[in-house]
């Protein structure tokens, strides 16, 4: 029988900490072992206790999160972190820091064990591709004319069940067409979006945050030796659409 992965919670509000104990204590496999409120606590809590992996809050009072990861991998470098947080804007820093994970604050327990048990096993799970995004900016290039666009726009309506809330633009500087759908994964609108008869290219447009991010992720790793990490996530995603 394999020993349980064992877990320390590291966030400076108490209310999280509980939060998190309770989504964890419901998972098989998984004993959280301790818990610390800030950065400096943790680096002492690893010493003694000697978990399998941390989860680790970003923003603490004494030492952030970003900085006792950078401590934390330069002592025990076998210690799996995965840092929490409210927002993606992190990533790059945590992944700079040496952290192995990054998840938000709200994902649900299931995904929290999975983030963790992923990590033990050497996957990069950055940002959980199954959290739902239910609207999209769809970028349409110019040149489309306001006939292709309208008739683009009401085959969304038709065929996704979308709601067109916004539309604008020019058959000279492209259109921007901003629609709400039954919440999904990216993967999955982007999926219906291509198989759309006026569609011939439908591809996720990063944020400059998420670029940043794989450029250090590759500078981290130049050799790749692990795979690329996944980041769609979030209620809102900008997707540039080519039509026919």
């Amino acid at each position: 029988m394999s020993k349980d992965i064992s877990v320390l919670l590291v966030d400076d509000h108490e209310i999280v900490r509980d939060r998190l104990r309770r989504l964890l204590k419901l998972q098989q496999g998984i004993e959280v072992m301790g818990e610390a409120a800030d950065g400096e606590e943790a680096l002492s809590q690893v010493e003694v206790l000697s978990p399998d992996v941390v989860l680790m809050d970003v923003r603490m009072p004494k030492m952030n999160g970003i900085e006792a990861t950078r401590k934390l991998k330069e002592k025990q470098a076998a210690c799996k972190v995965i840092m929490l947080t409210m927002y993606e804007e992190h990533t790059a820093e945590g992944i700079e820091a040496g952290a192995d994970s990054y998840i938000l604050k709200g994902a649900k327990g299931h995904e929290l064990a999975e983030a963790i048990r992923e990590v033990c096993q050497g996957e990069v799970l950055l940002v959980d591709t199954r959290i739902c995004v239910e609207e999209l900016d769809l970028i349409i290039p110019a040149p489309a004319d306001a006939d292709q666009v309208e008739g683009f726009a009401a085959q969304l309506r038709k065929t996704l069940d979308a709601k067109v809330t916004q539309a604008i633009g020019s058959q000279e500087r492209g259109s921007i067409i901003t629609v709400r759908l039954e919440p999904a994964p990216l993967t999955t609108h982007l999926n219906n979006l291509r198989e759309m008869p006026a569609v011939v290219k439908a591809e996720e447009k990063r944020t400059a945050g998420e670029r940043l991010f794989l450029n250090i992720f590759n500078i981290v790793n130049p050799f790749n030796t692990q795979p690329t990490p996944r980041l769609s996530v979030g209620s809102k995603k900008r997707v540039v659409v080519n039509l026919k």
